[in-house]
């Protein structure tokens, strides 16, 4: 009777926890480990601030930059931004909120792309704008899962990704790399040399003095 009583304590709370063999919402995953999100494979590398061409112009501005390997398992060409690989990765901030990239480029074989051929992998940054004086040390990445299925108006089947939904595939933490500053160039001139701070070049004088006296020519003289 005693054991049957711990027992039906017991079930209530794993009931209540989840159980034994409760999958968690947000698992944690490390970088360098492909993800199988449905329509991608993502393998996240690394997460940096740089500096990126907003497109106003030539001024740049600094955004968050996560590096990642992306592989379309679908059989069409997918966007890398909205509609597409975008959709389904998010940003955790302060406050708690999940929020969707602002900029995605990618390179494939070698040329800049907006896409994802299928099977062809491509090399994204997904970017999210910092302020001025931001500068976050670590930053937390979500993967969402994409689905193949057909909406409730329709029958065709099409992929789709929930961003509301909190259930991740992965949930990566990544340490943020500052950007390396490179030294300013130092103006050559010609030979090689750079300036002397604080040198004044010297003013070529000449030398006081009588003029030399022309050379006469000397008179020839004929042989006799």
């Amino acid at each position: 009777m005693c054991v049957l009583g711990v027992v039906a304590v017991l079930v209530p709370v794993l009931w209540v926890t989840g159980g034994f063999e409760e999958t968690p919402k947000q698992p944690a995953e490390p970088a360098g480990k492909a993800l199988d999100l449905g329509l991608f494979s993502v393998t996240v590398r690394d997460a940096r601030v740089g500096l990126v061409d907003a497109g106003f112009g030539d001024k740049k501005e600094r955004f968050l930059i996560v590096r990642m390997r992306v592989v379309n398992k679908g059989k069409e060409t997918e966007s890398l931004d909205t509609g597409g690989l975008a959709d389904g990765v998010a940003a955790l901030t302060k406050d708690g909120k999940w929020v969707r990239p602002e900029q995605v480029e990618g390179v494939a074989a070698g040329a800049k792309t907006g896409v994802a051929q299928p099977e062809l992998p491509v090399e994204a940054s997904v970017m999210w704008k910092l302020g001025p004086v931001d500068a976050p040390r670590k930053l937390t990445v979500g993967l969402r899962k994409w689905t193949y299925d057909h909406g409730f108006t329709d029958s065709a089947f099409n992929w789709t990704v929930d961003r509301e939904d909190e259930t991740l595939v992965g949930r990566l933490t990544l340490p943020v790399a500052e950007p390396s500053v490179a030294p300013e160039p130092q103006p050559s001139f010609g030979n090689g040399l750079r300036p002397t701070l604080g040198a004044k070049p010297r003013a070529s004088r000449t030398p006081a003095g009588r003029p030399a006296p022309r050379s006469s020519p000397r008179p020839t003289v004929s042989p006799r």
